[in-house]
C-alpha cells in the first residue's frame, strides 16, 4: 500500500501542475481565486497555524460557507470573492457579518430568499438557515459560553483523536446532544476546515476520485466517509502538504469551473494524468 500511495502522489502533484499551467488559464491569465493559496480555508489554516483565535463570527461564517457549498457550482460565488483574503463580501453582507444576536432576530426565510437572489441556493438552502437561526448558533453560543471559546471544546475531542474523526461524528451523529442540524460528515468538515483545521472533505468528489474505479485507493467504487480522511491524509503526508490542499486538488481535478477533467459525465481521460493508472479508463 505504501508504495500504492507514492504513485498516487505523484499522480497528485501531476494534477496540481496540470491545473495551473492548462486547465485554471482563461484567456490567456491564470484564474488567481481558484488557485490553493488564494482559498479562504488556506488563509484561515494559515490563521491556525499562527495560533490566532477564532470567534463566534468566524464559526458562523465557516458553518453558513460550508451549507453554501452544498449543492451548487462553487463558481458561481467566485466574482463575489476577495481574492487577498478569500472571504465571500455578498454572502458576508446578508449575513451582517455573522454577528450573532443580529442573525437570531433575522427571519431564516428571508436570509434564504437573499441567497437565492445571488443564486447561490440549493434545495436544502431554506431548510439550513432555519437549522442556523433556529439551533446552530444558540449551540455556538453556549460551548462559548461553558468552554471560553468554540475551539475550546473542539480541542477535548482531538486530544483524543487526532484524525478529527470523532469530533467530526459528535457535530453529525443524529443522537448527538451536539449535533449541528442540516450539517452531517462532509459539510461539518467543510465547516471545520473554514475554521483553520486541516483535514479532507469528504464530498462525492474525493470519494469517486478516490475508489475502486478511478484511482483504486479502496476497494470500495466510493471511498467510505471515513477512510476518506485517511487516504486524503497518507497522500499528504507523502507530498509534505497540508492535507486541505491536497484535497483541494482532487476536488479541482473534478469539479465543474475549475479541472473539469475526472467528471461523471463526459470525464476528459484523454487529458487526464491518471489514465494509466485509472481503472475506469484502462478498463475502456
Amino acid at each position: 500500500m505504501r508504495a500504492y500511495i507514492e504513485n498516487i502522489s505523484k499522480i497528485v502533484e501531476q494534477m496540481d501542475i496540470q491545473l495551473r499551467t492548462n486547465l485554471l488559464i482563461k484567456d490567456g491569465q491564470i484564474q488567481e481565486k481558484k488557485l490553493w493559496e488564494n482559498t479562504y480555508i488556506k488563509h484561515q489554516k494559515d490563521r491556525r497555524d499562527r495560533k490566532e483565535g477564532f470567534s463566534i463570527s468566524d464559526h458562523i461564517r465557516g458553518m453558513v460557507y460550508a451549507m453554501l457549498s452544498s449543492g451548487i457550482a462553487w463558481e458561481r460565488v467566485e466574482n463575489s470573492i476577495d481574492i487577498l483574503t478569500g472571504k465571500i463580501e455578498t454572502i458576508d453582507e446578508i449575513f451582517h457579518q455573522y454577528n450573532p444576536q443580529i442573525l437570531l432576530e433575522c427571519s431564516p426565510e428571508e436570509l434564504s430568499d437573499k441567497v437565492k437572489h445571488l443564486h447561490c441556493a440549493s434545495q436544502s438552502t431554506k431548510k439550513q438557515m432555519n437549522g442556523l437561526i433556529h439551533t446552530n448558533i444558540e449551540k455556538l453560543m453556549q460551548l462559548e459560553k461553558e468552554y471560553d471559546s468554540i475551539d475550546g471544546f473542539y480541542q477535548r475531542f482531538i486530544d483524543k483523536d487526532s484524525s478529527y474523526k470523532t469530533l467530526i461524528k459528535t457535530l453529525s451523529d443524529s443522537d448527538s446532544v451536539n449535533k449541528m442540524v442540516e450539517m452531517g460528515e462532509a459539510l461539518n468538515a467543510e465547516y471545520l476546515r473554514n475554521v483553520g483545521y486541516d483535514m479532507a472533505k469528504p464530498d462525492r468528489h474525493i470519494r469517486r476520485i478516490l475508489g475502486s474505479n478511478v484511482l483504486a485507493c479502496s476497494e470500495h467504487e466510493i471511498v467510505p466517509l471515513f477512510q476518506t480522511f485517511d487516504i486524503v491524509k497518507d497522500i499528504a503526508d507523502e507530498l509534505g502538504k497540508s492535507v486541505a490542499e491536497v484535497d483541494y486538488i482532487l476536488w479541482s481535478y473534478c469539479s465543474k469551473g475549475y479541472g473539469e477533467v475526472c467528471t461523471v459525465i463526459n470525464p476528459k481521460c484523454s487529458i487526464c494524468v491518471a489514465r494509466q493508472i485509472c481503472r475506469k479508463h484502462v478498463e475502456k
